[in-house]
């Protein structure tokens, strides 16, 4: 049985913040031997049938699973057999994109979407009975994609970062399911924060067990071959500097081990930045084409001035974005409104600048020294966007207007494509709700890095 390194997040390199970020990525293209892959085994994940067959854990709004949808074609590719996911509103998300995109997508398989959406709770053992029983009408599970809250790991809530927290807990359920389904190949996604935040408080050891740790001993006693990685989205086309954990599990029965892949790993090589062939994507390249709307813009469709091929031809990303979208409208171009001492202070923050530049204005922090770089950050036109969460709470602000961010701005940093969207509600997606829709796009995996990983895993 082929056991990963006692300590797997040794074997991941860290991501701080952007500008070491960058220095760090100086320093492996000149530096890292990526190799050649040993292509042999290609096909081992395919060798018994073209159609995968995915089960979703904690699925979310459901932007992990449209870009599994969407690596494939008519012959070979995806299918999502169940999502498993609590919160109904998030579930409507997901079943309003799913939907949408087998309705409109021209090179997917046939019934590619799971026939039933219902709210599983899969810490309840009667709920995660449905999975089973989805996965044996469908002949099994080749794949088990997801990531469990982070909030227990993020690095804006560091207070959480202790093995009492309760969605810390929720990986053992994703472990617990994921093997009992028994894939050839699970994908585990989480913030960097998963890497440190301890499984367990007590310990004889001075190291104390990593959650990571865990799910690898885990994992590996289940006879999988581990490949972790913190990738920033990025690399990937994403106009979003965006690091995340990911642990790619295959099983040992396809017959791939590390030796089979370069000093990379066991995922795509970054096509942008330093390390790739193409320039990072900027925020001007995503968003500059949308309408200029006022603090408080409440339209949820608007007018659209629909790029030409001319410009679609040469801005590669918003051809994607614009890809099965309703032609000359934007939906979700709305935005929270802001009190006007907030918009005031926007007015006094250059771009690149953030609440360092209007120190003297933020006399409602108690205390201004603790606040996050990224608060009040008013992003650039020539260069990716800071990570996007919470981007109402954080303040985040337009490149030139004085205004915060449009939920389908954000959308577009996260490569979102324009036709996905959030729901406010169960059973009406054009209803408001901007709170709970800004709280899904925070939890959304980035498109464009979920489609190369995905696109690289077929090829396996």
């Amino acid at each position: 049985m082929i056991k990963p390194a006692c300590n797997p997040g040794s074997r991941v390199r860290y991501r701080a913040n952007i500008k070491l970020s960058k220095e760090q990525d100086q320093q492996l293209n000149s530096s890292l031997y990526l190799g050649d892959e040993d292509t042999s085994l290609y096909g081992a994940l395919t060798e018994s049938r073209n159609d995968l067959r995915i089960v979703e854990l904690f699925a979310g709004a459901g932007g992990m699973g449209v870009g599994f949808l969407m690596a494939g074609t008519q012959k070979k590719g995806f299918r999502i057999i169940h999502s498993a996911e609590i919160n109904p509103i998030y579930l409507k998300s997901l079943e309003t994109n799913y939907k949408y995109f087998s309705n409109n997508s021209a090179n997917r398989l046939e019934d590619c979407i799971p026939s039933e959406f219902n709210p599983v709770d899969l810490t309840k053992r009667h709920d995660f009975q449905l999975v089973q029983e989805a996965v044996k009408k469908s002949d099994g599970v080749d794949l088990v994609i997801g990531g469990t809250p982070c909030q227990g790991f993020s690095q804006s809530n560091r207070s959480n970062w202790d093995a009492k927290n309760s969605y810390n807990q929720l990986v053992e359920y994703f472990i617990e399911c994921s093997l009992e389904l028994a894939p050839k190949a699970i994908l585990l996604e989480n913030v960097q924060g998963i890497l440190w935040t301890p499984r367990s408080n007590k310990s004889k050891n001075k190291r104390k067990l990593t959650v990571v740790d865990y799910i690898a001993r885990k994992f590996a006693d289940a006879g999988y071959v581990l490949f972790p990685a913190v990738l920033d989205a990025a690399w990937y086309g994403v106009p979003q500097h965006r690091n995340r954990f990911f642990l790619l599990a295959l099983h040992q029965d396809l017959g791939y081990t590390v030796d089979h892949f370069g000093e990379w790993g066991a995922f795509p090589l970054p096509t942008h930045g330093a390390m790739g062939t193409y320039n990072y994507v900027t925020v001007k390249e995503a968003i500059a084409d949308l309408p200029i709307v006022a603090n408080g813009e409440g339209r949820v469709i608007q007018d659209y001035d629909e790029p030409t091929q001319e410009q679609l031809s040469s801005n590669l990303f918003l051809q994607q974005m614009r890809q099965m979208a309703t032609p000359d409208i934007i939906e979700g171009h709305v935005i929270s409104k802001q009190a006007d001492y907030v918009i005031e202070r926007y007015r006094h923050i250059p771009a690149g600048g953030n609440w360092k530049n209007i120190r003297h204005m933020m006399t409602n922090y108690s205390d201004i020294d603790k606040t996050h770089s990224n608060i009040y950050r008013r992003l650039r036109w020539d260069e990716p966007s800071i990570t996007i969460g919470n981007y109402r709470k954080s303040m985040i602000i337009h490149p030139e207007q004085n205004r915060g961010l449009s939920l389908r701005e954000a959308s577009r940093l996260q490569s979102l494509p324009d036709w996905f969207t959030f729901c406010g509600s169960t059973n009406n997606s054009q209803s408001l709700g901007i709170m709970h829709k800004q709280q899904q796009l925070a939890n959304t995996v980035s498109f464009l890095l979920t489609l190369a990983i995905a696109q690289y895993i077929l090829k396996l």
